[in-house]
């Protein structure tokens, strides 16, 4: 059986909840900073929202973390920051967000407060950006372990999806789920209804803290996560003899000690059968903004 595992970098950023990071200009952007923006792309994610701007080339000009807050506040966050780059009220965007499909009025609603005033092309699933991000528009298994879990197989556009129906306790193996186990290991899972779901789901941080220095509790608890997650790519990956082209994706896969633990509950499940996991080149935000780009239409 053959594994290819990959290490993602992550990079520690300090900031208060809702305050907007931007870079621009750093060594892997072009130097000169008054480019043209060819397209940008928003990941909206269960904790964060991500936004990078491309030039024709394809590079990365500009880039912003914003936390998470509800989708109607997202235009008065986004607009002011796609306004002041060079271009960036004509660039076409494409912003990818979770429940694009689940919850209908998300995309009449963006559509309606953004177009106005910013070049919109589409709205998708967040999973169809990271999507595209492993697989460039080809087949292919995606498994997403963040705030939520869930898995896709298939291809733009005929994606099916196992998981991710997001109960009150979280989805199996989730950073949610693990965070409120936290909140239960300390007595506190009251406070959970309290929280958004991305506020709980960084509880999931201390499980796997606590897991690596030594505590068997808590990595009793990461285990049945990754076993949880496990199972929903065995799932979504069917009865098929064919070899499984699997990517992973998501907060909790950025770890890399959650990350090694899963890829040997995943061997296990798999057993006997062979899976080659797909290198993720780019995060879903250029994902998004290459989709914007290839739908590009004139303002």
């Amino acid at each position: 059986m053959l594994f290819i595992c990959y290490h993602l970098k992550v990079s520690a950023v300090n900031m208060q909840a809702g305050e907007i990071i931007t870079r621009a200009g750093s060594s892997q952007m072009p130097k000169k900073q008054n480019t043209r923006i060819a397209a940008i792309g928003v990941d909206r994610g269960g904790t964060w929202t991500r936004v990078a701007a491309l030039d024709s080339r394809l590079r990365p000009i500009r880039t912003a973390r914003i936390r998470t807050a509800p989708l109607r506040s997202l235009p008065k966050k986004l607009l002011p920051l796609v306004s002041r780059w060079p271009g960036g009220t004509e660039a076409p965007l494409v912003i990818a967000t979770r429940g694009a499909f689940s919850k209908p009025w998300k995309k009449p609603f963006l559509f309606k407060a953004l177009s106005p005033k910013l070049n919109l092309i589409k709205v998708i699933s967040d999973a169809e950006a990271a999507h595209f991000a492993a697989f460039r528009g080809k087949t292919g298994l995606l498994l997403i372990a963040g705030t939520g879990a869930v898995a896709f197989t298939g291809r733009p556009g005929a994606f099916k999806k196992t998981g991710g129906f997001n109960p009150a306790s979280g989805d199996p193996g989730s950073g949610r789920w693990l965070g409120r186990q936290y909140l239960s290991i300390r007595g506190r899972l009251r406070e959970a209804g309290q929280m958004g779901h991305g506020r709980s789901a960084a509880y999931a941080k201390r499980i796997i803290s606590l897991a690596l220095s030594g505590n068997e509790r808590c990595a009793e608890l990461a285990a049945r996560a990754q076993g949880e997650l496990a199972a929903l790519l065995k799932e979504a990956a069917g009865k098929t003899a064919a070899p499984i082209k699997a990517a992973l994706a998501g907060g909790l896969i950025a770890n890399q000690y959650f990350r090694a633990g899963l890829l040997i509950k995943i061997k296990q499940a798999l057993k006997g059968r062979k899976i080659v996991f797909v290198k993720t080149l780019l995060p879903a935000e250029q994902a998004a903004a290459r989709l914007a780009l290839q739908g590009r239409k004139p303002r």
